[in-house]
């Protein structure tokens, strides 16, 4: 009988950090699950030649008045700013509800979102990194929350946001140093310790 050896297949190469080329997939309103977010979206993503989708949030605190009315906050920029870049034309209103364009209120963002902004293909780009983590915490990847065009002029856009971002410490990327060692296993090390 012959030996039977599988082939070997290259790399693909892909890297599914940096610029990559997303689509969406969901939305999840998740405001209510957290005393201290206002604003907590989760977008689900699909990434291009990957099986694994992927997630971005919207989340933070609304600034308000005294008599509780909205006046502003990064949350609310980093909202509009998806929402305009996927088409949306609903907001908020000083009160906090969700309206649409013609004053309806929504009473539910995500079945709202979902109904008529999810796509089929990767049509947009986001920049993916690994987070910095805090001392003994573990690294995780992230998706600024931001998406532009799928378009040459969309991923020079958001590489050099990116660029900016890194530069002013608002994305914070994890090296080396942060990384797990290949060969950093306690629990081996205590079991022949314990030999």
């Amino acid at each position: 009988m012959a030996i039977f050896r599988p082939e070997v297949k290259e790399s693909s190469g892909t890297n599914f950090l940096g610029v990559i080329e997303v689509g969406v997939i969901g939305f999840t309103n998740r405001s209510k699950e957290f005393d201290w977010a206002d604003l907590f979206i989760d977008i689900e993503l699909s990434v291009k030649n990957s099986e694994y989708s992927n997630k971005m949030s919207i989340i933070g605190s609304l600034e308000k008045d005294a008599s509780g009315n909205i006046t502003g906050g990064s949350v609310l920029n980093r909202m509009y700013k998806l929402f305009d870049a996927i088409g949306c034309n609903a907001g908020l209103t000083v009160k906090g509800k969700f309206e649409d364009e013609h004053g309806n209120e929504i009473a539910d963002i995500a079945s709202y979102l979902n109904e008529r902004f999810t796509t089929q293909s990767e049509q947009y780009v986001a920049y993916c990194y690994k987070k910095k983590p805090k001392p003994g915490k573990k690294v995780y990847t992230e998706v600024y929350p931001r998406l532009y065009p799928n378009s040459q002029e969309g991923k020079t856009q958001c590489e050099a946001d990116a660029t900016w971002l890194k530069e002013r410490g608002v994305i914070k990327e994890a090296d080396a140093s942060d990384m797990p060692q290949k060969n950093d296993n306690q629990l081996a090390d205590n079991a022949l310790n314990n030999l």
